[in-house]
């Protein structure tokens, strides 16, 4: 009797080269020792992660279409080769050419961590499918906690190879990280792979939540284009991310200006929020599969929402508590969108269907970005505002998409 394979192997792959490719978010650990290295200006330096999230959110759709028509770990391979030579390659930037690290940190690095991150998600779905929310959660919350794990070891690394000048050896620490993530990923890359029709056809019946419903059909990307709650999920995308973009900046403004007593504090408050970034994203896509993804939803934009405005008027240990539940409500819809894509428009095409879904966060950045600088001027009451109000708009997209769900589940009833 054959036995049966099972998902643990598959799992910690794909865990590991999220774990690795997440460092994408780690850029503000290295801007300022970039910017003293090479002469840079700052506002330049910024640009690498914005750059770099445009990128990446490209980078999911490409994934999503080699996922979708290859195999996970076709997609995953890619990915992380395209990732490590993008970090890699930033290494061998002198003064004069460090402008090119747009395209070799942000480009080709945000390209290749954006496919390995959706391959890697579709492929847990795929191995759960009776627990969507839980496999998302996985995920994302391994892509997020990345900045924990590597953070301190980046820092580290700029530590040893510190020259001198005070001036750390970039040609050093980008090509050790790129090693390490390039071994860790690929031997990662070996486990993954999709589960067969035995596997999926001996899950556990009695699992399955009512309260989570899903198509029936499997819709193609032009299929799922036309319909409304394809570009209700891109808007809530565009709202939900909002609430971070616009709060960060200030929030680091404020610890830094007087809101937190000491610098430490300040600088903790700001780190800290890696942690429950990544719980907010396992927690909440748990949650998800037992109260279902909208009320997982809505009950996250009303936390960002409350966090938001609690922001105006908080000081001390309850800003960095705050500063907290913001971050979680930031990390909680990374785990149930994926999920929530696939309910309503099927597993088969769940790759590219999210890959342009996931746009919606490249356009956040960039609108809410410029609105904070033209508009809001990083002023304090104004952008926490703001930020409230963009949960609510987050939340209306969720009702009305709610409303498909529920007529989906009366066509099949």
């Amino acid at each position: 009797m054959k036995k049966r394979v099972s998902p643990v192997p598959t799992i910690i792959g794909c865990l590991i080269i999220q774990l690795c490719v997440g460092i994408i978010y780690l850029w503000s650990a290295f801007n300022g020792n970039v910017v003293k290295a090479f002469a840079w200006t700052p506002q330049a330096a910024t640009m690498v992660a914005s750059y770099m999230l445009f990128a990446f959110v490209i980078g999911n759709f490409i994934g999503g279409f080699i996922n979708d028509r290859k195999s996970p770990k076709f997609a995953a391979i890619i990915g992380v080769i395209l990732f490590a030579a993008g970090i890699g390659a930033s290494g061998l930037l002198t003064s004069k050419t460090i402008k090119w690290i747009y395209l070799t940190y942000s480009v080709i690095a945000g390209l290749g961590s954006g496919i390995a991150y959706g391959a890697c998600i579709q492929c847990l779905q795929r191995w759960l499918p009776h627990r969507r929310g839980l496999a998302s959660g996985l995920a994302v919350s391994s892509f997020g906690f990345s900045t924990v794990v590597f953070g301190p070891v980046s820092e580290s690394l700029m530590r040893a190879f510190l020259n001198e000048d005070g001036l750390v050896n970039f040609r050093m620490v980008f090509p050790v990280l790129a090693g390490v993530f390039f071994v860790l990923g690929i031997v990662a890359c070996l486990f993954v792979k999709l589960p067969d029709e035995k596997y999926l056809s001996a899950l556990p019946k009695a699992v399955t939540n009512t309260k989570v419903i899903s198509t029936k059909k499997n819709y193609t990307l032009g299929e799922a284009a036309k319909t409304p709650q394809f570009w209700l999920m891109f808007l809530y995308l565009v709202f939900i991310n909002a609430t971070w973009t616009l709060c960060f900046p200030v929030i680091k403004e404020l610890a830094n200006g007087g809101r937190l007593a000491t610098a430490a504090a300040a600088t903790f408050a700001v780190s800290f929020t890696g942690i429950p970034n990544a719980a907010g994203r396992l927690i909440m896509a748990t949650v998800s599969d037992k109260i279902g993804r909208i009320a997982t939803s809505i009950s996250l934009c009303a936390l960002t929402f409350a966090a938001a405005l609690l922001m105006t008027v908080v000081s001390g240990i309850p800003f960095i508590v705050v500063v907290g539940l913001i971050a979680f409500g930031y990390g909680g819809p990374s785990a149930t969108n994926a999920a929530i894509t696939t309910d309503l428009f099927g597993p088969k095409y769940a790759g590219t269907n999210y890959g342009i879904i996931m746009m919606g966060l490249g356009v956040s950045s960039v609108l809410f970005n410029w609105i904070s600088g033209t508009f809001l001027k990083s002023a304090p009451i104004p952008t926490f505002i703001m930020a409230a109000v963009t949960a609510v708009l987050a939340a209306v997209t969720m009702l009305i998409v709610n409303v498909y769900l529920k007529r989906m589940k009366k066509e099949a009833a």
